[in-house]
Parts: C-alpha cells; sequence; structure tokens
C-alpha cells in the first residue's frame, strides 16, 4: 500500500493497520484537546486570562471593554476547536484508518500556530507566566511527527 493510500484510503473504515502506539496517543491528545475546546469555548474568558496568563487589559471610562473582542475571538476558536474534535471522536469511533490522516493535520496545524505567534508576537509584558501554548507546540509537534510515521507503518512492522 502507497503513502498516499495510507493517508488517503479509498474507504474509510475500522481496519486500522498502523502501530498501536499512535493510536493510544491520540486517545490522550484527544483528551487535551477536548479540555482546550471546552475551556476556550464556555469559559468567560476564553481561557485567555484563567490559563493563557494573557493580562486584563485596562481600558478607558466610557470607552468599550478590549477585553470582550479578545474573549469572543477566544471562543470562536474555541468552537472551531470543538469542530475539529468531533471529526477527531468519529474517525475514533468508525473511520480508525484515517489515523495517519489525522496525524497529519496535527503536524500541519502545529507550525501554523508557531507562525501565527510568529506574525502577531506578544512580548513579555502580555503574559503574566509563559503560556503552556508556547511550551508544547514544539514538543507536541515532535510527537505528532513520530506518531504519523507510526501511524504509517503496518503492526507486524
Amino acid at each position: 500500500m502507497s503513502l498516499i493510500d495510507k493517508l488517503f484510503p479509498k474507504q474509510a473504515n475500522n481496519d486500522y493497520q498502523g502501530n498501536n502506539i499512535a493510536l493510544y496517543v491520540f486517545y490522550l491528545l484527544i483528551a487535551m484537546y477536548t479540555f482546550r475546546g471546552f475551556m476556550h469555548f464556555l469559559a468567560d474568558d476564553g481561557g485567555i486570562n484563567s490559563i493563557a496568563s494573557i493580562i486584563i487589559f485596562p481600558f478607558a471610562e466610557g470607552a468599550p471593554n478590549p477585553n470582550n473582542v479578545i474573549y469572543l475571538f477566544a471562543s470562536l476558536w474555541g468552537s472551531a476547536q470543538l469542530i475539529t474534535l468531533t471529526i477527531f471522536y468519529v474517525c475514533m469511533w468508525r473511520y480508525r484508518n484515517l489515523l495517519p490522516l489525522l496525524w497529519l493535520t496535527v503536524v500541519i496545524e502545529m507550525p501554523m500556530r508557531m507562525a501565527a505567534g510568529t506574525m502577531h508576537p506578544l512580548s513579555t509584558p502580555y503574559y503574566e507566566h509563559v503560556p503552556p501554548g508556547a511550551v508544547s507546540n514544539l514538543p507536541l509537534l515532535a510527537i505528532a511527527s513520530i506518531m504519523l510515521v507510526l501511524s504509517l507503518q503496518n503492526k507486524k512492522a
């Protein structure tokens, strides 16, 4: 079976042929994504202050509160994460042979997140402490890359 056929199988089914480590680590990943998605979507601050430790911005009396815009976009981001997460859950339930493609999406997402942080950098004054995302992106990219390779291997390998 070719690499393309493993990433984009002609038929989606539960016949996952890759290494089981990639499957079990993906379950851990979606547990982390579940917390992250619900936190960004449901928390009053979208997780921006409480998790990411971004400061609460001051605003002038009578002026609109800039934090509300930030919280709105964090919540919208959370809704997008929950949609992605729903696809992940459905694939783990019914279409496990798509796991290499799911790992590929994570491998693509991490550099995009890092690029966004580079294009729109926030310096130290914006944070109370280093946010978890800033610390975890590079290790998660490394883990996801390894899991992608493992998911493409045959179980017998």
